[in-house]
């Protein structure tokens, strides 16, 4: 989905984290860490919208982006003392934005952009080493069985809403459904812009995330080095209730903590690349 990602200034208008989702993420950081983080990770952080979040409650925040055009809107938005943002790929996050962090933060699926399973590893090993000992980490995915299904039809809605720099734009997200080969959610996304600097009319696009199955993430989280899932959230009510981790729990948020490798799950599926859809 590069062609919408890339316009910087429309992700930000769209996606501002509102006061209710803010609430709920700063209650399970608490809740986890049970203090306030004092150094925040984004591995995916775009325009830099949750890190804004955590630096204005005084944390320390790093983050990185493959989309440069991101990042730059980041370092703009970020006061540069307390803050280090660097263009990377989230499979293996810049070195220099150090480690020690007690609080990482993914959500969104992002990591179902990722090509396949094994990045998905490569990802979490590298968060899992930049973590403090009871860091926790704040991850978006979908839990999907093989016989599960999603129905069709629009799942964001948003605009107009206006565009910092000028203009107004309107977005309308939908799913397509699961793929039956790949296991992937197809995904039809269309903004429509009036006014807006150096964008196009209308952008339109279709991707697929990646989801998982309860066996298969369990999988993924031993390869990564292990992680124990501290809670499971309901991703798609942004007051975030528990929800049970379990098969087919859907779009969710997980709360992960470092945790010891089960031998058994390390040789898991995981080990191999599953048919999966390329970026």
């Amino acid at each position: 989905m590069q062609a919408f990602y890339s316009q910087s200034a429309l992700y930000s208008a769209f996606f501002e984290p509102s006061e209710e989702i803010r609430g709920s993420i700063d209650r399970l950081v608490r809740r986890h860490l049970r203090r306030a983080p004092r150094r925040v990770l984004d591995p995916a952080c775009g325009p830099g919208l949750w890190l804004e979040h955590f630096q204005r409650a005084g944390a320390e925040v790093a983050g990185c982006d493959l989309e440069e055009r991101a990042i730059a809107l980041a370092a703009k938005r970020l006061p540069k003392r307390g803050s280090k943002v660097l263009v990377g790929d989230m499979r293996r996050p810049p070195d220099e934005l150090g480690t020690d962090f007690d609080c990482a933060i993914n959500l969104d699926n992002s990591v179902g952009h990722l090509a396949d399973y094994m990045d998905v590893a490569e990802h979490l090993a590298s968060i899992r080493r930049r973590l403090s000992p009871r860091g926790v980490y704040l991850l978006g995915l979908a839990l999907r069985e093989d016989g599960d299904t999603i129905d069709a039809g629009v799942v964001f809605e948003r605009g107009p809403v206006d565009v910092a720099g000028g203009g107004f734009a309107a977005l309308r997200t939908e799913s397509l459904g699961l793929q039956p080969t790949t296991r992937c959610e197809r995904i039809r996304q269309i903004a429509i812009t009036a006014n807006v600097p150096d964008t196009p009319a209308v952008i339109a696009e279709q991707y697929d995330l990646l989801t998982f199955t309860f066996a298969m993430l369990r999988d993924v989280l031993a390869a990564a080095g292990g992680f124990e899932v501290l809670g499971c959230h309901d991703a798609t009510d942004e007051s975030l209730p528990e929800k049970a981790f379990r098969k087919s729990a859907g779009d969710v948020v997980l709360v992960l903590r470092a945790g010891a490798v089960r031998a058994r799950a390390a040789r898991g599926s995981a080990k191999k690349r599953p048919a999966s859809r390329r970026r």
